[in-house]
């Protein structure tokens, strides 16, 4: 008697089972045939090896063009327009002497600036060795303005050996003028960089080797 399932309206008959191993199927019938698929392990390994190309290439292309990341300090040499304010100055113009390679110049100017005008400022600045700022100004000029563009947002506090210092969070400056002439000393370096730097300037000094 044929097999019944309840609840089915549906004859399962035991004449559905899979046929005998060995018998033939019948047309249109899928049969597993418990071998694997040659083709698919081939495209899987083929697959690998072109990832496998792709990458060696990709790494290659990435050796070639690296390039270890620049410096992004750009030193330059101030002594052309060092000497030539020295020769158009009617005063003294300064720069710090003895500064090791550890003191980096990164700007240098002799020019007319809208503070300073009708005379030209000098102006040099530095990577200082612990990798902050400092600079240099001077100038004949008697305008306040020059004053302040040089010390920003500081404030006055207190005197240093003669010296006017102006402080805030991150800017602190060294203002003395003598003889018509304002010189200032700032950045954001610490007060003993900045102090160091003011007791080296001198009316003869050079960039060295280490400063060009």
């Amino acid at each position: 008697m044929p097999a019944r399932v309840i609840g089915d309206d549906k004859d399962v008959s035991s004449d559905s089972a899979p046929p005998p191993a060995g018998e033939p199927a019948a047309p249109g019938e899928l049969r597993p045939t418990g071998r694997s698929n040659a083709r698919l392990r081939q495209t899987v390994r083929d697959m690998v090896l072109s990832l496998a190309v792709c990458l060696a290439a990709i790494g290659v292309i990435m050796l070639i063009t690296w390039r270890p990341a620049p410096d992004p300090v750009r030193v330059v040499d101030p002594t052309p327009l060092l000497l030539q304010a020295r020769i158009e100055a009617d005063y003294p113009v300064l720069y710090p002497a003895d500064l090791d390679d550890a003191w980096r110049p990164t700007s240098a100017r002799w020019e007319v600036t809208e503070a300073s005008m009708p005379d030209p400022a000098w102006h040099v600045g530095f990577v200082t060795p612990e990798e902050a700022y400092a600079q240099i100004g001077q100038s004949a000029s008697s305008d306040p303005d020059y004053v302040a563009g040089q010390v920003g947002v500081a404030q006055p506090a207190g005197e240093w050996q003669g010296w006017q210092r102006y402080d805030s969070t991150d800017q602190r400056a060294l203002v003395r003028i003598s003889d018509g002439v304002t010189l200032v000393v700032s950045g954001t370096a610490p007060w003993p960089t900045l102090e160091a730097l003011a007791a080296r300037l001198s009316p003869t000094a050079l960039p060295g080797p280490a400063d060009q």
